[in-house]
């Protein structure tokens, strides 16, 4: 005991600690191998059974789409060229009016089965029309290699999982398409299904499992997988003979995993046509299982109490030095840090409070250094903002005016130039940082008509702003990165007329202000990242976006947002100042 008195306070809590460890360590160690192994067992495999019958329903109802939409097709193709006799079966015959009718078809079909994403059908004679999602409608003939290749499959009116190289990894469905009233073969109608969209469906569906899935089709062939090396190599095998071959290595590779006591392996079969492998990795799901850590838990603070109970008294004698330390630093948490009185003992705690007090100290110098940094940070700041905006809408401005000099509008030439020489009025205003409203608005203005005139008829605006905005200071340059940013990457890419609307409203103690285009538009992603900064810096839209908001932010506080409204065409930019917080601006 005497021994153990004249240990210092490091070794004494130190030692009593690492003994309570080692006991409670021993204890949940045993709670795990005794109680908890056969119940972390049986619940993943409950689990992992659940998570395979949905995915189980989720390729059954895929293949029952790829079916219907086949059957729908036929239907509707009867329906609507087989009005004539004979006339289904005469592709030859057919002009614009029923080509319209089987894009029509089509297009109906990707509406009613999203999973689709390409149809072909091919008649006897060659002709071969073909649609992909979003994209062209296509018509070709002499395809008569397609048509004996179809006929060689010995597919019927059932239709079969076909395989066809292509340049996208996908899975294929071919079924006869007859004439209903004369039940004559007309030809063979052919799905795409993107293996893309069938490995996100069963992903959505699994959850923390540590597990596998394979698909393959009625062939044997492999259609997805987890295992997005595998799934590459047998679609880039190019023959049907090699990728059987690779598919039935891999199935056979899955067998011998089944025998593993670490992986828990199980088929299932559609009622169509797949076989679907799910592979549990046991080893992995036993650490992952939150009831085991619950237990944990539970025990630790049992014992972390019984142990509290036990050392309190001793820990209240050891640790008082400390406390009255901590103590000190508590009452003056909300406010700056005051230093300590020295002690003249200079054990662990007297080396503690001396080098507080030096801390103290060196971190007051620090504070007044870092908010002298970080002013001279935010000036340069927007002074990079004003010299990435202004140069090269000079250097465009001034050549606009000289080709239309050359070209002898000089009244045109004429009015950019004044134009020109407003807007830097405006923009330099004597080096003031805050100007009101209507001069910025006045300035965007400007710069709109100097930008209509470059374009042409492929720009046009208008500016809607409540009269009790214009007195409403605001800082300079705020408004025209948004504006440049609907043009050039909005506007300009589309490749046709766009229009900018600037709108402003007094919205209780709210300043909101929108920037809408008609152009190619933005999406939340987009628009996430560039605010977040993760977009590169060399990037002008992101740079623009990012520094308006960072500017009002460090004159209005946190109320200001920048948001990304849902518009049917374009991009809506819409800013809300709260003018509640305009008394924390720095200017």
């Amino acid at each position: 005991m005497k021994r153990f008195r004249n240990l210092s306070i490091q070794k004494k809590i130190s030692g009593l600690f690492l003994g309570c460890f080692l006991v409670l360590l021993f204890c949940i160690i045993l709670v795990l191998h005794d109680v908890y192994k056969e119940q972390m067992y049986e619940e993943l495999i409950q689990r992992g059974h659940y998570e395979d019958e949905l995915i189980l329903h989720q390729m059954e109802r895929m293949e029952q789409n790829m079916e219907s939409c086949c059957n729908n097709m036929i239907i509707n193709l009867n329906l609507s060229i087989g009005s004539k006799e004979g006339l289904l079966g005469s592709p030859a015959k057919y002009n614009n009016t029923i080509r319209e009718k089987i894009l029509g078809v089509m297009e109906n079909n990707f509406l009613l089965y999203p999973d689709v994403s390409q149809i072909l059908i091919a008649y006897e004679n060659g002709d071969v029309y073909l649609k992909e999602r979003n994209r062209n409608f296509l018509f070709s003939q002499g395809e008569q290699n397609l048509i004996l290749e179809f006929r060689e499959s010995g597919v019927d009116t059932r239709g079969m999982w076909y395989f066809y190289p292509g340049a996208e990894p996908a899975v294929y469905f071919l079924k006869v398409f007859r004439d209903i009233a004369g039940n004559v073969p007309v030809g063979y109608i052919m799905l795409r299904m993107d293996e893309k969209v069938i490995y996100q469906t069963y992903q959505n569906e699994k959850t923390e499992n540590p597990s596998e899935i394979y698909i393959f089709d009625e062939n044997q062939g492999l259609i997805s997988s987890t295992q997005r090396d595998v799934v590459q190599e047998i679609y880039t095998a190019g023959s049907l003979e090699k990728r059987q071959e690779l598919s039935k290595e891999t199935e056979q590779e899955l067998r011998k995993r089944a025998g593993k006591r670490d992986q828990y392996v199980k088929w299932y079969r559609t009622s169509k046509a797949w076989e679907i492998v799910t592979v549990l990795d046991i080893k992995a799901g036993m650490q992952g299982v939150r009831v085991i850590t619950g237990n944990i838990v539970g025990v630790s603070m049992i014992l972390m109490a019984l142990f509290f109970l036990f050392t309190f008294r001793i820990l209240k004698k050891i640790m008082h030095p400390v406390i009255a330390l901590a103590d000190h630093m508590r009452r003056t948490g909300a406010h700056q840090i005051q230093k300590i009185e020295e002690r003249p003992v200079q054990d662990e705690v007297g080396i503690l409070i001396s080098s507080f007090n030096q801390m103290v100290e060196t971190n007051g110098k620090l504070i007044q250094r870092v908010a002298q940094d970080e002013k001279e940070k935010r000036q340069l700041e927007l002074a990079l903002l004003q010299m990435q905006i202004k140069p090269h809408f000079l250097y465009n401005t001034l050549d606009t005016a000289f080709c239309l000099n050359r070209m002898k509008q000089y009244q045109e030439a004429g009015r950019v130039i004044k134009e020109l020489a407003g807007y830097y009025r405006l923009v330099l205003n004597h080096g003031a940082e805050w100007i009101g409203f209507s001069e910025e608005l006045d300035a965007v203005e400007k710069y709109l008509s100097i930008q209509s005139i470059r374009y042409g008829e492929l720009l046009s605006y208008a500016i809607s702003v409540d009269e009790e905005l214009n007195e409403f200071q605001i800082p300079k340059m705020t408004l025209q990165p948004l504006v440049e940013n609907a043009i050039y990457h909005g506007i300009k890419p589309k490749g046709e007329k766009g229009h900018i609307l600037i709108v402003g409203e007094l919205r209780n103690d709210e300043v909101t202000i929108s920037i809408i285009d008609d152009g190619i538009g933005m999406t939340q992603q987009m628009f996430e990242e560039i605010l977040s900064g993760k977009r590169e810096s060399t990037d002008q839209e992101s740079f623009g976006m990012k520094s308006v908001l960072e500017r009002l932010r460090l004159f209005y506080g946190k109320g200001t947002r920048m948001e990304l409204n849902p518009v049917p065409i374009g991009t809506s930019i819409e800013l809300t100042i709260d003018l509640k917080k305009e008394d924390q601006r720095e200017i």
